[in-house]
This record gives C-alpha cells, sequence and structure tokens, in this order.
C-alpha cells in the first residue's frame, strides 16, 4: 500500500517574519529518512567529524564559471581556518569549511567540492565576493546561486531558521518542491519560497571551530 504523502501548507507573506510566501516543507524534510544503496555515500555521509577542510583546498569546483557576490556575514574579530558545518548524519547534504579566505562547500554523500567562494574581510565582518561553481543545477541562473549560498551559511553555518530558495518552476508544485528541498539540504530545510528575501545582514555571529 502506497503511503500517503504529508498535507503542505502555504503561509502568507503577512504571518511570518521574512514577509514572503512560504512552503511548510517540514512535514516532509522532517519525516523522511535517507537512505542509499550505496553504501560508499552512507560511509561518505559520516566521514567528516575529522574533517578541517584542508583535505579539500587543493579540488577545483564543478564548475569554473564564477558569479559576483557581496555577502556579509559578522565575525568576532578574526575567522580562523576550520569548519563551519559538518554533517553528522545521512539528512545533512553538505559540509562547509573556510580555508585560505575561501568558503568551501562539500557534498557530503560524495565528498565532492561543488563551490568555492571568495572572502574577504572587514573589521568586524566577512564578505562573499565571489562564487565559483555550482551549487543545485549545471549552469544555474547566478542570483539564484547566490540566494542557495546565502540560505546554506545562514540555516548550516549560523545554525538560523531560514527559507530555502525554490526555483521558480515548483511555486505551483509544493510536493515535488518539498521533496527538491529534501534531496538539496535534507533536515534543514524547514520552509520554502520561490521568492526573494531583502537581504540583511545576520545578527548571529559566523564562527569557526578546528
Amino acid at each position: 500500500m502506497a503511503t500517503e504523502f504529508p498535507e503542505l501548507r502555504w503561509i502568507d507573506a503577512a504571518d511570518n517574519p521574512w514577509g514572503v510566501r512560504l512552503l511548510d516543507v517540514r512535514p516532509v524534510t522532517e519525516g523522511m529518512i535517507s537512505t542509499s544503496a550505496d553504501p560508499e555515500c552512507a560511509d561518505n555521509a559520516l566521514s567528516f567529524l575529522h574533517d578541517d577542510g584542508s583535505g579539500f583546498t587543493s579540488m577545483e569546483p564543478n564548475s569554473s564559471r564564477m558569479v559576483s557576490a557581496s555577502l556579509r556575514y559578522r565575525i568576532d574579530g578574526t575567522l580562523a581556518d576550520g569548519v563551519l558545518f559538518i554533517p553528522t548524519c545521512m539528512e545533512h547534504k553538505w559540509a562547509l569549511f573556510y580555508r585560505d579566505n575561501r568558503i568551501l562547500v562539500v557534498r557530503s554523500w560524495t565528498r565532492e567540492l561543488f563551490v568555492t567562494a571568495e572572502v574577504i574581510t572587514h573589521p568586524g565582518e566577512i564578505e562573499v565576493t565571489a562564487i565559483r561553481g555550482d551549487l543545485v543545477e549545471q549552469d544555474e541562473d547566478p542570483a539564484f546561486k547566490i540566494r542557495v549560498l546565502d540560505y546554506m551559511m545562514r540555516s548550516h553555518a549560523l545554525n538560523m531558521v531560514y527559507p530555502t530558495p525554490l526555483p521558480p518552476e515548483l511555486d505551483q508544485r509544493p510536493q515535488e518542491a518539498a521533496l527538491w528541498c529534501f534531496h538539496g539540504f535534507g533536515n534543514r530545510a524547514l520552509f520554502a519560497t520561490p521568492e526573494e528575501v531583502g537581504y540583511a545582514v545576520p545578527e548571529e555571529v559566523l564562527r569557526t571551530r578546528l
């Protein structure tokens, strides 16, 4: 007997802190379990506990295409090389590191470097100035790429609740949208929106751990 798909609901812009229409994807992303027929994927997903990012610094991103960005995050003095986020279960789909003035974005199941983001340091904050590689699809829209990286910095590195950017073609297909969120971001995706959230520097302070 087929399992009934959980009910999903939209939240009006006036009823959430971000002022955009949101899809609550938690019934899917918090209710599903990631599995893989390939034992190597499972091993990879849980292999980051002793990583500091240094093993990925010589790798090339999955694309040479680069886009300019201006994403700023508060820091406490300086930001040391180290871990921004590492997966501790198969429902965590990414690892993030800060090394040599770059943010390294690694897909957990394959240990592939997807993206490097160039960083400059200002007093009290860092700024992501360029992003090289693709996060969710080949030759993705530059503005969407920037939104996705900002979402990952907030939801993963800063441990914030923040809407996952949805591709516009999923706006009217909530079930597909929820599954897309789970495949891409696992249980770190809680709400999603096809609309652009107004950018503001997060109040949370970005820190690494060795």
